[in-house]
């Protein structure tokens, strides 16, 4: 494996090349903002966990805003 923090990507290399990216929980926030809707919650992981800044997931529950 090598990892390209910068790029936020992690590549796996088997047998050929494979490629993983992720997004940052403010990349995440901006995306959600964009798309119209409102944080209602943020979790750590599937199971209700409470967020922490070392949380492995983030699992957002989200709302379309309201029309004005």
């Amino acid at each position: 494996m090598r990892y390209s923090v910068g790029d936020n990507r992690i590549d796996l290399v088997p047998d050929d090349k494979s490629s993983l990216w992720w997004a940052t929980k403010n990349e995440w926030l901006g995306l959600l903002d964009v798309a119209g809707l409102e944080v209602q919650a943020l979790y750590g992981g599937f199971a209700d966990e409470a967020f922490a800044e070392d949380s492995p997931e983030y699992v957002f529950v989200a709302r379309r805003r309201d029309q004005p």
